[in-house]
């Protein structure tokens, strides 16, 4: 049976040539299900997204959610006996089936994906939600996990990306627990007792998400998420509660120099812009292919490395979700160049906020998204991605359908008024890591 794992990764990548149509419906315990039936394959893909992140953590003990996800399938008690690690590994295996739980800022997703085998998928479901009714959290297990994370930071520590990644997060979200990132001290720090008292009182049924892709129909859905989170309390004793993003620090624009001994400057920029829902998302959206998102045709490009080659590769983002998400643009230079390459960044920005982009570009850039549209949802696990996106930052069900009408519509008046009301030169924080 194990070869059935293989199987699952190959068929995954298989174009999707299936309707996008999202069905959405709350069941009676406050749970709200989003399924788009994909029948051209025999599989099922879920994601369930409890509002649990790092932004619940401690301030002492940051770290305690993405611990908390990565022991919940690392043993269980079930029927009043140990299910242990290895056995639960061993029996995914023997169904040919994927769990797994990841913690990011705002959310825990836990990812099943399984054939459509009514036998197999009903053994799945079973197990898994044996696994949410009572995981093990083994004490050793848990200093394993501890120890592991631990060697990850040393290691990272000496890494300029990381504390690039680290330092720029600190610069834009302050003591926002956006800015707070996970340490030696916080890690050690973290108790079974806290991993316990973290899952039993915060997860729970009522204002889940669950996201389903794949060969079922809405009542073989709805029966699936029923069992799936039938041992979990209808309601959490903690809900998360996360400050709003604080938009405009008056005199916020700084440029911080760390030294590295590494070969080259490692350089990010940027600021907190906006939500998913904002509606300037499809003007961000475009305007950012054109000044650092395009690759090669963008202007950062143009002028960072073709103009002057101060770079090979230089990119900028946006990365919105469910609360406000940052401006980026980066790059990697010589030290010695460093300062210019802040300045030509620093200039090549605001010349876009200034003056908006040119006909030529919008078309090109309209273009260019809309053409890679199909490539967002070529497969199961991509539509998923999508509706799990849509189901997390509340967004219509026909999102899409009309992505690519949304993109056409976009003018270059409302990239340029976008990106002046939510980018400010005079705010916006610069990190250089292995500045000369």
């Amino acid at each position: 049976m194990r070869y059935l794992i293989y199987f699952l990764g190959l068929i995954a990548s298989f174009s999707v040539q299936a309707s996008t149509a999202i069905e959405h419906w709350v069941n009676h315990d406050g749970v709200s299900i989003y399924l788009v039936e994909a029948k051209t394959i025999p599989m099922v893909d879920v994601q369930v997204d409890w509002p649990v992140g790092s932004a619940s953590d401690p301030q002492l003990k940051i770290g305690l959610a993405s611990m908390t996800a990565a022991l919940i399938d690392k043993g269980a008690v079930v029927n009043k006996k140990v299910l242990t690690e290895a056995a639960i590994s061993d029996r995914l295996a023997d169904l040919g089936a994927v769990l797994s739980f990841n913690a990011g800022a705002e959310r825990t997703s836990m990812r099943i994906r399984s054939l459509s085998d009514v036998k197999r998928i009903n053994e799945l479901i079973s197990l898994t939600a044996q696994i949410l009714k009572e995981p093990l959290f083994d004490s050793k297990v848990l200093s394993r996990e501890k120890d592991r994370t631990i060697m990850g930071i040393k290691e990272a520590q000496i890494k300029p990306e990381v504390i690039l990644s680290k330092e720029f997060d600190r610069q834009i979200y302050g003591s926002h627990p956006y800015g707070l990132s996970t340490s030696i001290d916080t890690v050690q720090a973290i108790t079974q007792k806290d991993v316990r008292d973290f899952y039993f009182n915060r997860y729970a049924k009522k204002g889940v998400k669950v996201s389903i892709v794949g060969d079922i129909d809405k009542a073989s859905a709805d029966e699936l998420v029923k069992k799936l989170l039938s041992s979990l309390p209808r309601e959490a004793k903690l809900k998360q509660s996360v400050a709003e993003v604080a938009l405009f620090q008056p005199n916020s624009s700084k440029i911080i120099k760390i030294p590295h001994n590494a070969q080259q400057a490692h350089i990010s920029m940027g600021m907190p812009t906006i939500s998913r829902k904002h509606p300037d998302y499809f003007p961000m959206l475009v305007g950012n292919y054109i000044l650092g998102g395009g690759g090669f045709v963008s202007r950062l490009v143009k002028e960072v490395r073709e103009k002057r080659g101060l770079a090979y590769s230089v990119y900028s983002y946006v990365s919105p979700g469910r609360q406000v998400g940052p401006y980026v643009a980066g790059m990697q230079t010589q030290k010695s160049q460093a300062d210019l390459a802040v300045d030509v960044m620093k200039k090549t920005i605001s010349e876009f906020i200034d003056h908006g982009p040119t006909d030529e570009e919008m078309m090109a850039a309209k273009n260019n998204l809309i053409n890679g549209f199909p490539l967002r949802i070529d497969s199961n696990r991509k539509i998923l991605e999508n509706v799990a996106s849509i189901a997390w930052n509340d967004l219509p069900l026909d999102t899409l359908d009309t992505w690519r009408d949304q993109l056409k519509a976009v003018t270059k008046e409302q990239v340029n008024a976008a990106f002046k009301a939510h980018l400010d030169m005079n705010r916006m924080a610069t990190v250089v890591v292995g500045a000369p």
